[in-house]
């Protein structure tokens, strides 16, 4: 009964809905002829408003009706649709505003003209970027068609097969061509706007969305289950949202979507093209995002309807629209509803048709009909002739899409055909968008870019929608290709390339054909970079914030314009240049080259391309070369305008030039400086205000053309130019001017004024000069020069006295360094005997008691001793006497020596000690090294209590060629307030030794005395209960090539004690030495003269040798030693000095160095360490 009743009311409909349409196209076109005549006249807001709804073309039937469909199949995939343009208004203003400006700038009149112009103007790119439009545009006026197809067959037949309806659709086009022709082509304007029909449009849009909001509201509150069903889809869908996110292709399509906003023929000619205002686009993204999501919010309740319809109410989800209120028998609704979608769908195909007439007439066939002269580009037709072309164009677009329409509409998803569009509309961004912010694009990137991002669109997606499209016979065909690919190779599947599966069709095609578009433009662009004439071009559009563009072409070759050239006289060339540079002037300038060039001045005879470049170079000369050439090419050439109307522009650029004249001459009477300019007669002819007040002229005196001379001989008189004849004055200044020499010079005239006088001959002949009162500078001048010279003075003086301060500090320095010197031996020789005693009483006691009496007095001694060696080394290193000595050096030596210094101490206090070799080469002072790691050991050492100490190596990060040497400990560590002070003199962190050991608080300022000069950083990480590290960062150097050292073969070694010869002028020490040497069984021979140890050595069998350093009488034991010395014994020279290059000297040599205070326990391991053969 239901569906008997829709058929009534369709046939009883029928004629009143063809009625409605009829009143509807009639009202489209009052709006369409009152727009042209009246839409220049609306306010600011009421044009902003307009410029909103003419954007809602946008939403076409598949937003209207595909949309619908969208959301039942597959819910929330409707919304990118939607979303897409929403964030492009937002945040794509730059691009929309940049778009809209350099439209204005270059007169954009398509999307194929931009991206043209953009890349050197080139018409074949033009060409290609239409016909590649209207390819990619036909399947999206398909899609348009069939809406209106399925709204016809809701409304009329309620049938679900649309065979029926083919006839009517034909019918249907050809109205929809007639009213494009009637709106789009009434007038050929070169700004391609269309007052008229944008009004129609923005009708239409608010039709639709009307038509929606009505549909929605009347569902809405038809009854309140109807508000509970949509609430329960709408959390029903984002519930599942949540659960699965949201579909694999909702991204892609919102993109496609965001650059459909520019990319889309139709939407760059309403947003950019038809754009006369820049606050309109602030204005479009407020309104325009109303827009959309008015009808966003308008669909969901649609949609909720249609999911629960009964199939008898909707046989295709896609107009649901429509079924909603015939299920409700709501005649007029449906009507009103079907008038949306016939908006919806006429007004994308009336601005698609006309936007790429527009192309196709501008860019692909005018264009060709010039080229092989079927019409001459000044033929009288031409206005009418460009008219009927753009009219057989539409009417072959609607043609295209109604086929398309015809050989596919089994396709029941009319977003199938809008992706297909939004996919292929995508590949003109690159290009579009990268050409608005990058000046490398190439024309030839774009080719490469656009042809094989098309043809990747081509196979990805457009051939899968017609396979699947084939007829029944062919479905075997198409289902083995989509699977298998041609020819069975399984990587060319258009849905699956090169294996990728794992992708939906829409992101596989788009990631391909948008993905190599964008890589091929970037790549070729940076292959092929852009020719002069591209980057010229393209620098245009980057120069338009603040200024107006520059000339498109400067080139002085107007070879081309011989066409035009023949249709002006040589005296309508010359009635231009009066308007700029006045009668007299062009008269003369026009006769002077006829007579240079030969040539009779006839203003009745055709200018050839000499009058023009004549006439060209001569307005340059006024109003500038790029104004002379768009006056002569654009003005005049093919405009369309008569010679007074180029007259009136010419009038305007006169009055610029004389404003900016009058300007000038403003600028130079408000100089300070005085100005006369002499013509080539020695005639003056302009000055400024200031020049007749510096000279005090009588008023007759100055006037336009009168002598120079006369003012000279003037100023001679009253003595301003200097003693001499006056008449040689005159005589010598106008020499000068004649001749063209330019001169510098003052004068100090009587009043003592000074003037500095410039002068500048002018090319052609004249002369300019300028008068400067420069009193004050001068003053000012001698008045600097006196305070320079007295600080000069000062700056000597201070000078002097810190030269004599610092010859003063060197001697004190000198003084501090022999007074260092000194103490280091006269201060130590004491305190080293007196442990060589306490050494020898503490072997020869038995008390134990008395016993740790001595010991108690030897560590007082070694501290005392200590601290004084620390604190002479603090003084040495600030003193600047102790240096560096740098060289290569293994650090493995260091390592051993280190294992076997400290193992014993370890072991006796059961701490692991481990030290990590490494075979590198450093860079540093032997010694020095020795010193700074020794001490990070023995204060390890000294502080934990037990675990390990570990000493290892470990390359630089932050520094090639460097290696870091750490000491790490498992200690008690170091707070972060006491690190601050840790290398700061007598500081000890306030621990104590567990072994009874206490620092000096000197070691580690010592440390970073020494790290400092040799420019090692030193690094300090610690932690309270855990531990300490201690680093230091050394760089590395390239092992020394290695030399095979003799080796010595010793015979039988002495097991027994040796005989020792001990030379030192201090009787005390020797005794102690004697003393200690016995106790341990060594034969000792004592001796206080150099002479008397040589008598020893020649009676006895010496076999070791210890020699102090200093002697009596200025002696060194160094020299005793080299002058007297066999070459088998062993010797050890004792001494206190801090000659940094004594112990490299005496390694050289093979002795021994022993420090004062000496360490008996150092002299008994060395001793120890001997092997004597008994030959000795």
């Amino acid at each position: 009964m239901i569906v008997q009743a829709l058929n009534s009311l369709g046939a009883m409909n029928s004629w009143l809905i063809i009625g409605v349409l009829a009143l509807y196209i009639l009202v489209l076109f009052l709006c369409a002829f009152f727009g042209e005549k009246h839409a220049s006249r609306l306010s600011t807001r009421g044009r902003m408003l307009l410029f909103s709804l003419t954007l809602g073309v946008y939403c076409s039937s598949w937003t209207f009706y595909g949309a619908t469909g969208a959301a039942v199949r597959e819910g929330i995939i409707f919304l990118p649709i939607y979303l897409g343009p929403l964030l492009f208004i937002w945040f794509g203003y730059d691009i929309w505003r940049r778009l809209g400006r350099v439209r204005r700038h270059h007169a954009i009149s398509s999307i194929a003209d931009f991206i043209a112009a953009r890349y050197g103007k080139s018409g074949t790119l033009a060409s290609l970027v239409t016909i590649l439009a209207v390819i990619a545009i036909i399947p999206y006026l398909a899609l348009q068609l069939r809406a209106i197809a399925l709204s016809a067959s809701v409304v009329l037949d309620q049938g679900p097969h649309l065979n029926t309806t083919t006839n009517s659709v034909l019918l249907m086009t050809g109205v929809l061509a007639i009213l494009a022709m009637m709106f789009g082509t009434r007038q050929i304007a070169n700004t391609e706007q269309h007052g008229g029909l944008m009004l129609a449009v923005a009708f239409e849009s608010f039709v639709k969305l009307s038509a929606l909001i009505c549909v929605a509201l009347f569902f809405i509150f038809e009854t309140p289950n109807n508000l509970r069903q949509i609430s329960h889809d709408v959390a029903k869908t984002f519930h599942e949202v949540q659960l699965f996110g949201v579909p694999e292709t909702f991204w892609i399509q919102t993109l496609l979507a965001g650059l459909a906003i520019i990319c889309l023929p139709r939407q760059f000619h309403v947003a950019v093209v038809e754009l006369r205002d820049e606050k309109h686009i602030r204005g479009a993204r407020r309104w325009f995002a109303v827009y959309l999501i008015l009808t966003t919010l308008a669909i969901i309740p649609i949609a909720s309807w249609a999911l629960h319809a009964a199939p008898q109410f909707l046989t295709i989800p896609d107009v649901a629209v429509l079924s909603l209120p015939l299920s409700y028998n709501q005649e007029w609704l449906t009507l009103l509803a079907f008038l949306g979608g016939f908006s919806a769908s006429t007004g994308m195909l009336l601005v698609s048709s006309v936007a790429l007439s527009i192309m196709l007439s501008n860019d692909l066939i005018m264009p060709a009909l010039w080229r092989f002269n079927l019409i001459s580009r000044h033929d009288t037709r031409l206005p009418q002739m460009l008219k009927f072309t753009r009219r057989i164009c539409i009417l072959a677009v609607m043609l295209l899409g109604f086929l398309f329409f015809h050989f596919f509409n089994d396709i029941d998803q009319l977003s199938v055909f809008g992706l297909l569009a939004f996919s292929a509309v995508a590949q003109f961004a690159p290009a579009l968008i990268g050409g608005l912010y990058w000046r490398g694009g190439s024309r030839q990137g774009v080719y490469a870019g656009l042809i094989v991002g098309f043809l990747m669109w081509m196979y990805t997606l457009l051939l899968p929608t017609i396979l699947i499209s084939l007829p029944d016979q062919y479905q075997d065909f198409s289902y083995h290709f989509l699977h298998s690919g041609p020819f069975d190779i399984s990587w060319l599947r258009p849905e699956a390339l090169l294996g990728f599966e794992s992708f939906a069709p829409l992101t596989h095609g788009v990631i391909w054909a948008l993905g190599l578009n964008i890589i091929l433009y970037v790549w070729i662009s940076r292959i092929y970079r852009p020719s002069v004439a591209e980057q010229i071009q393209a620098e245009s559009f980057f120069y338009y914030e603040t200024k107006p563009l520059p000339a498109q072409h400067t080139s002085t070759d107007m070879s081309y314009l011989h066409h035009d050239a023949a249709r002006l006289r040589v005296g309508d060339l010359i009635t231009l240049a009066k308007r700029i540079t006045g009668d007299r002037p062009t008269q003369h300038a026009f006769a002077q080259f006829s007579s240079q060039n030969n040539v009779l001045l006839n203003e009745h005879s055709f200018a050839n391309g000499m009058w023009w470049r004549f006439t060209e170079q001569y307005l340059a000369g006024t109003i500038g070369a790029a104004s002379a050439r768009t006056l002569l090419t654009t003005a005049m050439v093919n405009n369309g305008l008569a010679l007074g109307q180029v007259a009136n522009i010419l009038d305007q650029a006169s009055q610029w030039q004389r404003f900016n004249q009058n300007l000038l001459m403003t600028m130079i009477d408000h100089m300070t400086q005085g100005v006369s300019v002499v013509d080539e007669n020695m005639c003056l002819v302009a000055w400024n205000n200031q020049y007749l007040k510096l000279f005090d002229y009588p008023k007759d005196l100055v006037y336009v053309g009168c002598p120079i001379a006369d003012l000279i001989r003037y100023n001679a008189e009253r003595g301003e130019c200097g003693p001499g004849s006056v008449e040689e004055h005159v005589r010598k200044r106008i020499h000068w001017m004649q001749v063209g020499s330019a001169h510098e010079f003052e004068r100090i005239r009587k009043d003592g004024r000074v003037i500095q006088m410039r002068g500048n001959p002018i090319e052609g002949g004249g002369f300019v000069t300028t008068f400067a009162d420069i009193t004050a500078f001068r003053e000012n001048e001698a008045v600097l020069e006196a305070r320079v010279m007295d600080r000069t003075q000062q700056l000597a003086d201070a000078l002097t006295e810190q030269q004599l301060a610092r010859e003063q500090a060197d001697k004190a320095n000198m003084s501090k360094s022999r007074f260092i010197a000194a103490a280091s031996h006269d201060l130590l020789q004491p305190m080293h005997a007196a442990r060589l005693f306490s050494t020898v009483l503490e072997q020869s006691v038995h008390s134990e008691q008395e016993r740790q009496t001595l010991q108690q007095l030897d560590r007082a001694l070694y501290g005392a001793e200590s601290m004084l060696s620390a604190l002479l080394d603090i003084a040495r290193l600030e003193g600047g006497s102790l240096q560096p000595k740098r060289q290569a050096y293994p650090l493995h030596d260091l390592l051993s020596d280190l294992s076997l210094q400290f193992k014993s101490i370890a072991a006796q206090r059961n701490i692991q000690l481990k030290v990590h070799d490494a075979q590198f080469w450093i860079d540093t002072d032997p010694q020095w090294i020795r010193r700074i790691i020794q001490n990070f050991v023995s204060n390890a050492l000294r502080y934990t209590a037990s675990g390990r100490v570990v000493v290892g190596v470990l390359r630089s990060a932050r520094k090639p060629q460097h290696i870091r040497i750490g000491v790490w400990d498992t200690g008690p560590g170091i707070a972060e307030e006491q690190r601050i002070k840790l290398f700061q003199e007598f500081e000890r962190c306030g621990h104590t030794s567990p072994w009874g050991e206490q620092g000096l608080g000197l070691g580690l300022a010592i440390v970073q005395r020494m790290t400092s000069l040799l420019d090692y950083p030193v690094e300090v990480y610690s932690e309270l209960g855990k531990g300490s590290t201690f680093m230091i960062e050394v760089p590395t150097v390239p092992a020394p090539q290695k030399t095979v050292a003799a080796l010595q073969q010793n015979t039988a070694i002495l097991a027994t004690g040796y005989r020792v010869l001990c030379l030192d002028n201090d009787e005390t020490i020797l005794d102690g030495m004697a003393a200690l040497l016995s106790k341990w069984g060594y034969d000792v021979f004592k001796a206080t003269e150099p002479e008397q140890a040589l008598t020893i050595i020649q009676t006895e069998n010496i076999q070791v040798w210890l020699i102090d350093q200093h002697l009596n009488r200025d002696q060194l034991g160094m020299d005793f030693i080299l002058a007297h010395r066999p070459a088998s014994v062993p010797v050890a020279l004792i001494t206190a000095d801090s000659d940094p290059e004594l112990p490299q000297r005496l390694k050289e040599m093979n002795i021994v160095l022993l420090k004062k205070p000496l360490k008996p326990a150092g002299l008994r391991a060395w001793l120890s360490g001997l092997k004597i053969s008994s030959d000795a």
